[in-house]
């Protein structure tokens, strides 16, 4: 008995000792000791190529953001580490002084998330020979900044094309095989719910999570049957290198972005982004996401879920029952005592209800809809079932977004639009709307270089219409006047698609031509209240 009085004594002995030191080092570098996750970032885990070397050292352990934690801060293994870092072309980061047991929670988890990496087949010793084709198609794309990679099945042949900012491009033909074996490993091996039979016969979508060069990448897919084979589509959703993009990163005017943060900043109402398929609503609403406050708590109701948003709790649908679509699933997140709830689209009256209660029942509401015009959101509501009463209430409708893409011109290779020969026979028509002055100032999508990967594009920019629905406002709706309601928000300096593509041709953002595809043509004839047939 005295002798486990005594070990238990030492013990406690040697752990003060330790700690003692800890707090030294801490002091001498101007730190403090690390002892729980909570001291770190929750985003951060063990560095991948680290993990085996810092499991056989046991007192050390290095995170993704470069952080060495060490519960021997001052001794040799600490310089073999920054050493061996160095030797794999990874500079150090802060050594910080840290308890065991800490050391061991992230070495442990380190372990845990390599064997769940393992068990879903991200060890390259693993892949399969279509799994390898897969991957390295989706690191192509990545690569080449893709939005979205088809895959055109047929009786002889397999056609790959990719769509670069906005545009598509053939990128490769394959054998009928290959393209239908690459089809059925995405959805049967890859993607978040793997059903057990990929079926080219039925529609069919999931989200899919692959791991590239240690990069996370995910993509949504969709298929659909074709006369002699079918379609899948696979669309880029993060490449694994980027944040979260602001409203402002996105093209959004500080103007817009000043109505959009007022609405986020309500208790309850609605904000609904619109637009075509691939404009980038998806992203749009995960910004607005991002600037919600980290003490409200956020449902998001998605199908499939696309980009990953820590914050909130994102929950996936599946419309082939009842019980998990998007009405169903969004009725039982106002139980779950929610202060944000997102719902993905907005696609039939039952789900265009759920936003309507949620809104009126003290809910701040985001969602997503296809229209074309901003105003043209209520056309679209009021053809899903939703009176016009309704929402001209002062507790559903808040902000009402519709945005589309247009490509903005490489800054490498761009050109003054007053020497490209292309344009020279609409110059005329631009001049009668934008001015000489524009004129000058205006660029054109150049020959191409190495920048823009010779496609004359560096990029694209959002072009948008935002509402903020006022009172006045709610007076048109009730009407469902939208051509009235127009004319009342632009003679109050309202901005539709035309006049914001007109400020970025002015900036020399954007190529006349290309913004035409995007918004309509831009001369006289279609701003003219009466068209005249002469």
């Amino acid at each position: 008995m005295a002798e486990t009085s005594s070990l238990i004594r030492n013990n406690e002995e040697e752990d003060s000792e330790k700690l003692a030191l800890l707090e030294q080092y801490a002091t001498a570098t101007n730190t403090k000791v690390l002892s729980s996750q909570n001291d770190l970032d929750n985003k951060d885990r063990i560095m991948d190529e680290m993990l085996n070397w810092c499991a056989e050292q046991k007192n050390i352990a290095v995170l993704k953001s470069g952080v060495i934690l060490s519960s021997e801060p001052s001794s040799r293994t600490v310089q073999n580490c920054k050493s061996l870092l160095l030797s794999k072309g990874i500079h150090p980061g802060q050594v910080y002084a840290a308890n065991q047991a800490l050391v061991s929670i992230m070495l442990a988890a380190g372990a845990e998330d390599e064997s769940v990496k393992k068990q879903k087949g991200e060890a390259s010793t693993t892949f399969s020979d279509q799994q390898k084709h897969l991957r390295d198609l989706v690191q192509e794309a990545v690569l080449q900044g893709v939005s979205d990679i088809h895959i055109q099945v047929r009786q002889t042949y397999s056609k790959i094309r990719m769509r670069q900012h906005g545009e598509l491009h053939i990128y490769a033909e394959w054998s009928e095989k290959l393209g239908r074996e690459i089809a059925s490993v995405a959805f049967n091996k890859e993607t978040d719910h793997a059903t057990s039979h990929f079926n080219p016969s039925v529609p069919q979508d999931a989200s899919m999570p692959l791991k590239i060069h240690g990069k996370d990448i995910r993509l949504r897919l969709a298929s659909v049957p074709a006369h002699g084979g079918f379609d899948m589509v696979m669309r880029i959703l993060a490449t694994g290198e980027e944040h979260t993009k602001t409203l402002e990163d996105l093209g959004y005017t500080a103007k817009q972005v000043d109505i959009i943060k007022m609405a986020l900043k309500l208790p309850f109402g609605a904000i609904i982004v619109a637009g075509p398929t691939g404009s980038g609503k998806t992203t749009t609403l995960a910004a607005c996401m991002e600037m919600v406050e980290d003490t409200q708590k956020l449902y998001s109701i998605e199908d499939p879920v696309e980009k990953v948003v820590e914050m909130a709790t994102q929950v996936p649908v599946n419309t082939e029952k009842a019980d998990r679509s998007f009405a169903s699933m969004g009725k039982a997140a106002l139980r779950m005592d929610p202060d944000v709830i997102i719902l993905g689209e907005m696609r039939d009256e039952d789900t265009a209800n759920v936003m309507v209660r949620a809104s009126i029942t003290g809910h701040l509401v985001l969602t997503t809809l296809h229209t074309n015009r901003a105003t043209a959101i209520i056309t679209r509501l009021v053809d899903m079932g939703i009176s016009p009463v309704l929402l001209s209430d002062s507790s559903v409708l808040r902000c009402l977004i519709c945005q589309r893409l247009v490509p903005m011109v490489c800054k490498g290779c761009s050109i003054p639009l007053n020497t490209s020969v292309k344009h020279q026979p609409y110059m005329a028509d631009w001049e009668a709307v934008l001015g000489p002055e524009i004129m000058k100032t205006a660029k054109a999508r150049g020959p191409g270089c190495t920048q823009c990967n010779r496609s004359g594009v560096g990029g694209r920019s959002v072009v948008a219409e935002v509402i903020w629905v006022d009172e006045i406002g709610r007076q048109f709706i009730q009407k469902c006047d939208t051509t009235g309601w127009e004319k009342y928000l632009k003679s109050n300096g309202w901005g539709d698609f035309t006049a914001r593509a007109i400020q970025l041709i002015q900036s020399g953002t954007v190529d006349p031509l290309d913004a035409e595809k995007v918004v309509g043509p831009i001369n006289t004839a279609t701003h003219a209240t009466t068209y005249t047939y002469l």
